[in-house]
């Protein structure tokens, strides 16, 4: 064998190596940016809706305080307009 034929075959297999590491990195890259986006629109969806529902019951707890504090309204009537169970009720109103 001679110095040519060894170079060439060596640099076929750094050619083959440099062209596997390229499209490993992009398909890394392409997977990593891809995981980050379907995560983000993910999280940020269930942080949404967290949200509104956790912002739904404390307006229920405020309207329940109200009307307690009104003495208008029996525990029943306060849990069916506020949309809380009477025992979330009964526990405001030991509360205030």
């Amino acid at each position: 064998m001679s110095i040519f034929e060894y170079d060439k075959e060596l640099e076929e297999k750094k050619l083959r190596k440099a062209e596997y590491e390229a499209g490993f990195s992009d398909g890394e890259k392409s997977g990593h940016e891809t995981g980050f986006s379907e995560g983000h629109k993910s999280g940020f969806s269930e942080g949404r809706e967290s949200g509104f529902s956790e912002g739904h019951n404390h307006a229920a707890i405020e309207t329940a305080r109200r009307m307690l504090q009104s003495n208008k309204f029996t525990i029943e009537e306060i849990a069916k307009f506020s949309g809380l169970s009477q025992q979330e009720v009964e526990t405001i109103s030991s509360d205030a």
